[in-house]
């Protein structure tokens, strides 16, 4: 599972903060096509770090492009 410190975002990815974001994020997991695109590249963050430890090693898991914020 790739992580990576906040500070250390270049802005190269698509940023998604579970705490904020209107979607479920067992939704990111269980239906993944209808939110993201396979081409692009997703940072998730989240305050505790659980959330977005789950989605980026489902999502990986599935072929996406994926990186945990810490």
């Amino acid at each position: 599972m790739k992580r990576m410190k906040k500070e250390d975002y270049q802005g190269d990815g698509i940023l998604i903060n579970l705490d904020i974001e209107y979607i479920p994020y067992e939704k990111l997991i269980y239906d993944t096509e209808k939110y993201l695109k396979r081409n692009k590249k997703y940072y998730f963050t989240c305050r505790h770090g659980v959330k977005s430890k789950e989605v980026v090693m489902s999502l990986e898991q599935k072929g996406y492009n994926v990186t945990q914020l810490i």
